[in-house]
């Protein structure tokens, strides 16, 4: 089966955002043939994952923790069908993100006792960043950078 490498295969179709935190986020593959991702959980496929938020004309920058500890870390991938989608979920306030000038830990809720929340009318910018390995080139896996906006309303 041939699987889909190129970079304008993959898009976020559709973004789902509640006030307390959590965005549900549509990977589509537009191509015929399939295409894979990096699973979030692994070294390869986390720390992907950026939200932006403008909130009255302020930026507040959110990332994935790139300082995360895994069990077991071995390259492993969700395969998504030619024309299919794959729904992940993003909570902010979940542990192994960045914001608000620190990172939590895998098991913390929010940001040292601050948590994240949307207001009416934030404006949230989500990026998916998965950066050109060797890993990705020999197994096949989808990189690249893609985004999409979001008014919560």
């Amino acid at each position: 089966m041939k699987v889909s490498n190129s970079i304008k295969a993959l898009t976020i179709g559709k973004v789902e955002v509640s006030r307390t935190g959590n965005i549900t986020v549509e990977l589509a593959n537009f191509s015929k043939e399939p295409l894979k991702v990096w699973k979030d959980s692994n070294s390869w496929g986390a720390a992907c994952w950026r939200v932006l938020l403008i909130r009255k004309g302020h930026l507040e920058t959110f990332f994935q923790n790139p300082d995360q500890g895994f069990t077991v870390n071995w390259p492993d991938f969700v395969e998504i069908a030619g024309g299919g989608h794959f729904v992940q979920k993003l909570d902010m306030n979940g542990g192994n993100w960045c914001g608000f000038g620190r990172c939590s830990i895998y098991n913390e809720r929010g940001f040292g006792g601050e948590k994240v929340s949307f207001e009416s009318n934030d404006m949230l910018i989500i990026v998916y960043d998965v950066p050109s390995t060797q890993e990705a080139r020999d197994k096949g896996v989808w990189y690249g950078v893609i985004a999409a906006t979001a008014t919560v309303q």
